[in-house]
């Protein structure tokens, strides 16, 4: 009886040690701020600050883009993250003029707006009044 006594507080001891450690580890990596998320979505709970260019743009991202698109999935419309980055548009020229005014460029025959527009829906059209600042901050937000 006393040998299984004996063990039963030697292995609550070993447990309250390794407790007592994993505790202190993640204690310390807290202290660095080296924090790490388990989401891939960048979230600055997660350690990724944003740049104030970025802050602005998921502003305006939330106001004018998210109800159609989210960042890592297909909705109503295509997903955003790294779009000019992964070559989705052909440059950040092309992608200015195709948040204003979408129906320009598809009444100019532009196959990729053609394309875009066929693939998703055709009752929506991009025709926001974004200044060249607004919309490189918005690129900047989706880009991080």
């Amino acid at each position: 009886m006393k040998s299984v006594t004996n063990k039963i507080i030697l292995l609550t001891s070993i447990f309250l040690i390794l407790t007592i450690g994993i505790v202190a580890f993640v204690y310390s990596q807290a202290e660095r701020n080296e924090f790490v998320c388990a989401t891939e979505i960048p979230q600055p709970i997660c350690g990724n600050a944003f740049s104030e260019k970025a802050k602005e743009g998921r502003n305006l991202f939330n106001a004018n883009c998210a109800a159609c698109h989210k960042l890592y999935k297909k909705m109503v419309g295509p997903s955003l993250k790294g779009l000019v980055q992964n070559g989705r548009y052909p440059s950040k020229e092309y992608f200015y003029e195709y948040v204003r005014n979408e129906n320009k460029l598809i009444e100019q025959n532009d196959e990729y707006a053609k394309a875009i527009n066929d693939e998703y829906s055709r009752d929506y059209s991009h025709e926001f009044e974004l200044t060249d600042l607004e919309v490189e901050q918005i690129l900047e937000y989706i880009s991080e």
